[in-house]
């Protein structure tokens, strides 16, 4: 799972993959069909229900990591090749495979905007079925990383063109941290390095918490320091329902944690679970950590969601979305 996720945030390098442009004017293509998450897998049966469908089941099917429940990275629409109509040419994301005698070696490309915008088309071409196994084997992850990395651009291309600008604004003047931040979020506490931001509706609940202190060493970074941080800002800030009770970090199952380079800034992320110590609620979070050079301190972002009812999926990657915006400007001395 660590090497599925560490796909998820490097730019798609694969020597088999290239990119296409569609012929037809941007301006002239429909908007895309389908749901956030969702995936239309162009393959003929007998594959589908046989090793090169459970393989890429194995894949596009698997878990996504720090959720309370049982959820998929996508959900799979199959079609047959036959059955591949205009209906199912504009959906947001396509897979379409031809295993076919017909096709000289193993090949992998990718097509944006040809039938629809904003639209990923991946082409997978092998001659037989062992060799769509073998090629599948070896860039599976990385297909899945693509089509992670188109919802995610759909999201944050989205979101740009609908900000709540007077949260954004007031969050980059009083800490000097730019987030995109759409309609619909509400400035909630600013106090002592703390910010809270939610979106409510009757049904679920998406926050967003920023806070940041001063930088010491690169044992800022490491995963137990950065849940100890959390733990220390939650209870300190964000009470729970009953008398006593706050926010703090389900340790049971440990947050998943990995640390890379994200747009030249050192990042540790911590995807796991949260709870209300003295209550019964809890759910996902995400967490992004980042070292501001520019003000020599350590930028904690993190979104979480509670939907009891409802699966969370989308939920948490609508947060982010958000996150992954994060820049920092100079703050006024």
């Amino acid at each position: 799972m660590n090497r599925l996720i560490i796909l998820l945030v490097i730019a798609l390098s694969i020597s088999t993959v290239g990119c296409k442009q569609g012929k037809v004017k941007k301006s002239l293509l429909p908007g895309v069909s389908g749901k956030a998450g969702e995936v239309v897998i162009v393959m003929d049966k007998n594959y589908w229900n046989g090793t090169p469908g459970e393989m890429v089941k194995n894949i596009l099917l698997q878990d996504v990591p720090g959720l309370p429940q049982s959820e998929p990275m996508i959900n799979a629409v199959n079609i047959s090749n036959k059955a591949f109509s205009e209906l199912f040419r504009i959906h947001r994301n396509i897979i379409v495979t031809s295993i076919s005698k017909n096709v000289k070696s193993n090949s992998i490309t990718i097509e944006k905007d040809k039938w629809a915008q904003p639209q990923t088309i991946i082409n997978i071409h092998a001659p037989n079925r062992e060799a769509f196994i073998e090629l599948w084997k070896n860039k599976g992850d990385k297909v899945l990383a693509t089509i992670l990395d188109a919802e995610q651009t759909r999201l944050m291309k989205n979101y740009k063109k609908y900000i709540e600008k007077p949260v954004v604004e007031k969050l980059k003047a009083s800490s000097g941290i730019k987030l995109v931040v759409p309609k619909g979020y509400t400035y909630d506490l600013d106090t002592n390095n703390f910010i809270w931001m939610s979106h409510e509706t009757p049904q679920i609940s998406q926050g967003i918490f920023v806070y940041y202190y001063d930088y010491k060493d690169t044992t800022d970074f490491t995963q137990l320091n950065l849940i100890n941080k959390r733990n220390e800002v939650l209870h300190n800030y964000v009470s729970g329902p009953r008398k006593g009770s706050y926010m703090t970090t389900e340790l049971q199952v440990l947050p998943e944690f990995r640390s890379y380079k994200w747009r030249g800034n050192y990042t540790a992320e911590l995807r796991g679970l949260w709870k209300v110590e003295g209550d019964y609620m809890g759910g996902p979070f995400i967490s992004i950590s980042q070292f501001d050079e520019i003000n020599n301190r350590v930028v904690t972002v993190e979104g979480f969601v509670y939907a009891p009812k409802y699966d969370k999926r989308n939920y948490i990657r609508q947060l982010e979305a958000i996150l992954y915006s994060i820049d920092f400007v100079k703050l006024k001395q």
